[in-house]
C-alpha cells in the first residue's frame, strides 16, 4: 500500500468547532493537493463505507521503546499490510508530498525532542487521504470522541 498525501494533526479539544475539527487541529500543509475538497472527499468515502471500517491497535518498536498506534481502516485491509505500511512510513521509505512527522514520533532525534518541547507537543494524528485511513497515537479519550463523531454526516 502506497500513499502520497498524509495530513498531519494534533489532538485538541475545540468545543467551538464541529465534527472532527472539534477534536483535532489539522496542520496547514501548504499544498493545493490538501485543499480544494480532498479532506471532505476522503471523509465522505469513509462515512459512505463506515460499516466496513474497524479499529486496530499496532505496537511499533523503536530504539526508544514501544509505541501504540490506533488505525481506523477498511476491514478489507490486511493487518500485515497495514503494519508494513506503518513501518515504511516510520522509516521514511515512502515518497510523500509533505513530511508526515510519523518517524519523528517513533524515533525522535535530540533535535526533534528539543523542537517538540518548544512547540508544546508533536503530531499525534495522521490522515492518509489517498487510502481513506486515519491513525493516531493510541489514546482512549481521543478514540471515544472520534467514535462519536466519525459516523455523523454533516447536515
Amino acid at each position: 500500500m502506497k500513499t502520497y498525501l498524509i495530513q498531519r494533526g494534533k489532538f485538541e479539544d475545540r468545543d467551538y468547532k464541529k465534527g472532527l475539527d472539534s477534536i483535532v487541529e489539522l496542520d496547514y500543509m501548504g499544498a493545493a493537493e490538501f485543499e480544494f475538497g480532498a479532506l471532505p472527499k476522503s471523509l465522505a468515502n469513509i462515512r459512505d463505507g463506515i460499516n466496513h471500517y474497524t479499529y486496530t491497535v499496532f505496537t511499533l518498536n523503536s530504539y526508544i521503546g514501544s509505541k501504540r498506534i490506533t488505525v481506523f481502516h477498511p476491514t478489507s485491509m490486511v493487518n500485515r499490510d497495514i503494519l508494513i505500511y506503518l513501518m515504511e512510513l516510520a522509516n521514511n521509505k515512502m515518497r510523500l508530498h509533505e513530511r508526515s512527522d510519523f518517524n519523528t514520533y517513533l524515533c525522535p532525534s535530540k533535535y526533534d525532542l528539543e523542537w517538540q518541547a518548544k512547540r508544546g507537543h508533536s503530531t499525534d494524528f495522521w490522515w492518509d487521504i489517498d487510502n481513506d485511513i486515519i491513525f493516531w497515537k493510541s489514546n482512549e479519550i481521543f478514540e471515544d470522541k472520534f467514535k462519536s463523531i466519525i459516523s455523523i454526516k454533516p447536515e
